[in-house]
């Protein structure tokens, strides 16, 4: 095996054993988060009254979505000691962790039929089982702002928990059952989107979610790679930003026989988010499995079928782990967690 950059993949794109150690290395090691006291509820009250987004407001939406990204890229061409960034840290102490971002692609190459695989999408309908209260997204915030020509603006994202319920109040989504709710995961699948479990703390202000429940909130978005604010925001970040966007235990695995160094999954506008991709001295692709966050936005760029979606490292038991051990997130979503 020469050139590559995981013990655990051969030049074939086999994978070897799953590799603990790098699932171990994604434990970042947060201290544990803690909802703002609502003191005299001041701030809760112009996000309930003042700041929220709703059906009627829904053009703002976009347009705060467009001005986000393009001051991202200034953020990272200007440095994260902005002023804009030294404001946010006071808003937001807690600031080293802003957010936390599980990436579950949900078209995934099992290679081994004879071991029983627990795989993203099963995992996220599992973890639906657990969750008291589920509302989806009647649109999708990101295809809707860059008017999206390639998937449908209508599979909108999953708001799991008790703070979940604000964007049914703001007339932007509806209760969904947990049947609903899998159905819209298994539409998403056959779209060809991405799946990410997302905490962003800075939304509370998007949605007006109160700052005693922040720990009662959790997205499960359907992403695609031309229109996501997520994947956006990754590339423009730092590498300190980027290290939290993490995989589930599955990442884009290549294979060294089937490339033919065309460059196609590293060219173009909207490529790996993460920088996990080069080009070696044989003029083939490389996976840093490290950086490898298992989009497939490189999978689906590859028309050579040379980069498999696959486990490489064991899966956590379920969401509500993966956000307790890699981000300190306790996240609250029904009586046995996420």
């Amino acid at each position: 095996m020469s050139d590559i950059q995981s013990k655990n993949i051969d030049n074939e794109g086999n994978v070897l054993f799953l590799d603990q150690e790098l699932l171990d290395r994604k434990e970042v090691g947060f201290p544990p988060y803690k909802n703002r006291p609502n003191g005299l509820g001041i701030y809760n009250w112009i996000l309930k009254n003042v700041l929220y987004m709703s059906k009627k407001r829904w053009p703002l939406a976009l347009k705060l979505y467009r001005a986000f990204v393009k001051y991202s890229v200034w953020m990272k061409e200007g440095g994260w000691k902005s002023r804009l960034y030294k404001t946010a840290i006071k808003l937001y102490p807690d600031m080293e962790r802003p957010t936390g971002t599980i990436v579950m692609p949900l078209n995934v190459d099992i290679t081994d039929e004879s071991r029983k695989t627990v795989i993203p999408l099963h995992m996220i309908r599992e973890s639906l089982k657990k969750v008291d209260y589920i509302a989806g997204m009647d649109r999708c915030l990101c295809r809707d702002a860059n008017d999206c020509k390639e998937f449908p603006h209508d599979l909108g994202c999953l708001f799991l928990g008790e703070a979940a319920k604000i964007v049914v109040k703001h007339q932007l989504g509806r209760q969904l059952t947990y049947e609903e709710a899998c159905a819209r995961v298994d539409e998403a699948a056959r779209a060809g989107l991405m799946g990410q479990a997302v905490w962003i703390e800075v939304e509370q202000m998007l949605w007006g979610v109160p700052s005693d429940l922040m720990d009662h909130f959790l997205e499960i978005c359907f992403c695609c790679p031309c229109c996501c604010i997520t994947m956006r925001l990754a590339r423009n970040a730092t590498e300190k930003e980027r290290h939290r966007f993490h995989p589930a235990g599955w990442t884009a695995v290549p294979n060294l026989s089937k490339c033919t160094g065309c460059k196609a999954c590293i060219n173009g506008q909207n490529g790996c988010p993460v920088e996990a991709l080069s080009i070696g001295e044989d003029n083939k692709i490389r996976i840093d499995q490290e950086r490898c966050v298992g989009c497939g936005i490189c999978r689906s760029r590859c028309a050579h079928d040379a980069i498999s979606i696959k486990q490489t490292m064991p899966m956590r038991e379920d969401l509500h782990e993966y956000f307790l051990k890699d981000y300190g997130l306790d996240i609250k979503l029904g009586g046995d967690g996420a």
